[in-house]
């Protein structure tokens, strides 16, 4: 059931489940509140909830509104996190490429991202998908070292695990297949938040819903994980 209460800090919407916590989480784009609130919790008791947390609320909007988007109308940003580190991102005009094609070289700080035109459409085009599928290799490596040892870990055998963009999710699971989709935007992220998302999108093979069971599955395979889940709304979907 979807609620939506009225509050200093804005509308939040609420959606109640069979879950024991409460769960915030701002809209990626606009800063919108949403909560995942068990049934038994009362109006009153979610407002509060958000009143407990009106600080964080702000200071995440207050980062929101200066984390610029990966795909500007003309321009990269200045900076982009790698593996949860942050590296100043600049496009170089490479004469030695043909037009239509990127190469990105990294250092210790520094993304480069060498394009083969000095046409400024088509070296943003093509500098967005060499960026994109740089991130795609880099955490298409980290998965293979983490999901086969984690799975064994929860007793699973390994699922098939893919990378796709999504505009909403850190993760999907489809059970019946027993495959798992990761967002690729979890590149940018620090490895204990990829650990995360892959063992919240390996629970759901034991455990289908957001229940009780499904967050004890959770807290015996990764008890650390309440510690970073706030890093995910940190960072955000940013349209990488």
């Amino acid at each position: 059931m979807i609620r939506r209460l009225a509050h200093p800090l804005g509308e939040v919407q609420v959606t109640r489940k069979g879950i024991r916590h409460l769960y915030l989480r701002l809209d990626a784009e606009s800063g919108a509140l949403r909560v995942n609130a068990p049934r038994r919790i009362s109006d009153a008791e979610v407002l509060a909830f958000i009143d407990d947390r009106a600080h964080w609320i702000e200071r995440q909007r207050a980062r929101q509104a200066e984390r610029p988007p990966i795909f500007g109308a003309t321009t990269l940003p200045d900076t982009i996190h790698l593996l949860g580190r942050a590296h100043a991102l600049e496009r170089v005009t490479c004469p030695d490429l043909p037009a239509g094609r990127a190469r990105v070289t990294l250092d210790a700080d520094r993304v480069r991202i060498h394009c083969g035109s000095d046409d400024p459409q088509l070296a943003r085009q093509t500098a967005h998908l060499a960026l994109r599928e740089h991130c795609r290799g880099l955490l298409r490596e980290q998965l293979e070292r983490r999901v086969e040892p984690w799975a064994r870990a929860m007793g699973l055998a390994t699922p098939i695990h893919r990378i796709r963009r999504m505009r909403t999710r850190w993760g999907t699971c489809n059970i019946r297949d027993r495959r798992i989709w990761l967002n690729l935007e979890l590149a940018r992220m620090p490895v204990e938040v990829i650990d995360l998302v892959v063992v919240h999108e390996l629970a759901h093979l034991i455990e289908r819903g957001h229940n009780r069971r499904f967050y004890a599955v959770m807290d015996d395979a990764y008890p650390d994980w309440r510690r970073w889940e706030p890093t995910l709304s940190e960072y955000g979907i940013i349209g990488l």
